[in-house]
């Protein structure tokens, strides 16, 4: 294993014990009162609205605090800037979608919102599109050696 390996392995495990880490510290890090209605009996609870500035800003700060430390996972896994500037589009593409929808679904009140709004919450505060980029570039670097 040459240094540049060994270092690229220690950056990405580095660099996941981030990501697990503002999993962990969440509360600390992002409070918001999204986490305590969805563990409490959200389904006979209106939406908190009234708190939707709030909500939403918190989310997009950790969307790009977890956008940006997928980056450069993918980064120290690939070293290909073009699949860098793949992933941010996708990124972009998906923080403008669910951002929206969720902005919508804030002002909204029903069941189905309520799940709506949790799922595409649960999506822009988990790294979910780490394990599918990762997934979709190995492939792709895979089929190049071939």
């Amino acid at each position: 294993m040459t240094i540049h390996r060994l270092l690229s392995a220690l950056a990405i495990s580095a660099l996941s014990f981030l990501i697990v880490a503002v999993r962990y510290f969440e509360l600390i890090l992002f409070p918001e009162p999204l986490h305590d209605y969805f563990h409490g009996n959200f389904q006979h609870m209106p939406i908190p609205s009234s708190q939707a500035v709030t909500i939403l800003a918190v989310t997009a700060l950790r969307y790009f605090v977890n956008t940006v430390i997928s980056l450069a996972i993918l980064w120290f896994l690939y070293k290909k800037v073009r699949f860098l500037k793949a992933a941010l589009w996708v990124y972009l593409f998906a923080f403008i979608c669910l951002f929206s929808i969720m902005a919508v679904c804030l002002f909204i009140d029903g069941a189905t919102v309520k799940m709506v709004l949790f799922y595409t919450r649960r999506f822009l505060i988990h790294p979910l599109l780490l394990f599918i980029l990762v997934a979709g570039f190995y492939y792709l670097r895979d089929k190049e050696l071939r």
